[in-house]
C-alpha cells in the first residue's frame, strides 16, 4: 500500500516441508490469508481496492506452481488449504512476482545480514541512517 510493506510476520512454520519451495507455498498462502484480511478491512473503511495485491516472493519454484494450476507431481502432497493463493491468483486480487533473494526487503527484519546487506535494505525500505542525514555521532 502506498509503494511500502504495510504488514509483516516471522513466525516458526508448525509443518515440515520437505522442499524449499514448499515452505514458501505455505508462507504465500499465510501472506495471502492476511492480504485478504487487510482487503476486507479497507472495503469495510471505505475504501474499495480494485487492483490486486502485489506479494513478492524468491522461489520461482512457488510461483509456478501457484501460476500453473496443473498437476505438479513435487507438490501433490501439499495440503489444499496452502494452495489458497493459487485461487487468489485466478480471482486477480492477488498478483505474484519474483524477487532475486539479495533484494527481498523482508529479510532485513527475519535475518541476520552482513552491513551493506543491510545498508542496502535499510535504503530500499527507506529507513534514513540519523547519524548519516542529521551529522550527528
Amino acid at each position: 500500500m502506498a509503494g511500502t510493506s504495510i504488514s509483516w510476520c516471522s513466525s516458526k512454520q508448525a509443518s515440515v516441508s520437505l522442499s524449499t519451495a514448499e515452505s514458501e507455498l505455505i508462507a504465500l498462502s499465510e501472506g495471502a490469508k492476511e492480504s485478504e484480511w487487510l482487503w476486507y478491512l479497507l472495503r469495510e473503511m471505505g475504501f474499495p481496492e480494485e487492483n490486486p495485491v502485489q506479494v513478492w516472493c524468491d522461489s520461482k519454484s512457488a510461483i509456478s506452481t501457484v501460476k500453473n494450476p496443473g498437476n505438479h507431481k513435487t507438490t501433490k502432497h501439499v495440503q489444499v488449504r496452502y494452495l489458497f493463493t493459487r485461487d487468489l491468483v485466478e480471482e486477480g486480487r492477488l498478483d505474484i512476482h519474483y524477487c532475486p533473494t539479495d533484494d527481498m526487503a523482508a529479510d532485513i527484519l527475519t535475518k541476520v545480514l552482513p552491513p551493506t546487506q543491510f545498508t542496502k535494505l535499510r535504503e530500499l525500505i527507506g529507513v534514513k541512517d540519523l547519524k548519516t542525514t542529521t551529522g550527528g555521532t
